[in-house]
């Protein structure tokens, strides 16, 4: 009986180190057609007073907003712009990501934040500190940031450029920021700057869309070295608990603790690995609808573009559906308790 209730208590220990619970996001506002999806399920109404969790995707349609928050963020998404909620591990510290596929967006972070969450396009990702600043993302993937007060680190996948109060940068899809500009002295015609987003696009559809097979390729080497991490994770942690157990078995109390500290740590890496696979698969809907959208403005395609986008096309297909299915809301919510919106864990 002793040796079963200690077995049973360093269980308890083990899943203690494994972090379950979600954030979530709160809708303070919402003014037109704005709807949203889970992992690409059914597309349902936006309304005051619910909360989102990752791997909710928002879209705003033609003069309409919404007003997001929590503790730390307020996120305004403007017009004809498609949002989703995220979050990913790095050095074993949890993120929450905000992915800005197409549209325009304003943040503003509380003072008080302790963990500044970040900001992603198709082109940059973005760190922001004690910052009010505002997103685009056009058609062809460029990125325009503005930031008001505070600063934001704009990083590419070499380059970072550190923007403050009264600055802003563009950044076109495939390139690095490098180049900064007061924003006193650019005035930014959004509806203007949309429009050439989609005029950069005709006659260079190959460009952009070897540039998103690229991106393409990049996530999915991502998503296969966090595959191999996990199961080596999880073999490693078999192996840990069978020590354990036989440890337990000699009554050496100690040693077993240790091991079973040891399993735990791999079950931690093995569900980090998951939720960054989840968050690169996130950020695959997106591009693949900037792909979809370029290729079937193509009146007439000729081979190379056609092949490059089945290339695109299969690539994704496989992410959608190994790591995006629409009963995944569901399945978190039988496995939960709901609170203020919230997936609590038991």
């Amino acid at each position: 009986m002793i040796k079963r209730g200690f077995i049973g208590c360093i269980i308890i220990f083990l899943f203690a180190l494994v972090p379950t619970g979600l954030f979530c996001i709160e809708v303070d506002w919402v003014s037109g057609n704005v709807t949203y999806s889970h992992l690409k399920g059914e597309w349902r109404d936006l309304d005051v007073g619910m909360n989102l969790v990752s791997g909710d995707i928002v879209k705003t349609g033609l003069g309409s907003e919404a007003t997001l928050r929590d503790e730390e963020i307020q996120m305004h998404i403007l017009e004809n712009s498609t949002f989703t909620i995220s979050e990913r591990y790095e050095n074993e510290e949890k993120k929450s990501s905000f992915m800005l596929f197409l549209g325009r967006m304003k943040f503003k972070l509380a003072g008080r934040s302790k963990k500044e969450p970040e900001i992603l396009t198709q082109t940059v990702s973005l760190t922001i500190r004690g910052t009010d600043f505002e997103v685009g993302s056009g058609y062809d993937g460029s990125t325009i940031v503005l930031i008001t007060e505070g600063s934001v680190s704009v990083t590419g996948n070499k380059n970072e450029l550190l923007l403050e109060k009264g600055e802003g940068t563009e950044v076109a899809f495939g390139e690095e920021p490098t180049e900064k500009f007061k924003v006193m002295t650019r005035v930014i015609e959004w509806d203007k700057w949309f429009d050439l987003s989609k005029e950069a696009v005709k006659g260079n559809e190959l460009i952009f869309l070897g540039r998103i097979q690229e991106r393409f390729k990049e996530i999915d080497a991502q998503i296969k070295s966090y595959e191999r991490i996990r199961a080596d994770s999880l073999k490693e942690k078999e192996e840990y608990l069978k020590k354990r157990d036989e440890l337990v078995a000699e009554d050496k109390t100690d040693e077993a603790i240790e091991y079973s500290r040891k399993a735990g740590a791999k079950s931690k890496l093995a569900f980090h690995s998951i939720v960054n696979i989840r968050f690169l698969a996130l950020s695959s809907i997106g591009l693949f609808d900037m792909a979809e959208r370029i290729y079937s403005g193509i009146e007439r395609p000729v081979k190379e573009q056609t092949d490059t986008y089945e290339g695109i096309e299969k690539t994704y297909k496989e992410i959608e559906k190994k790591y995006i299915w629409e009963g995944d809301r569901e399945r978190l919510e039988q496995r939960a308790e709901k609170k203020k919106g919230c997936l609590k864990p038991y």
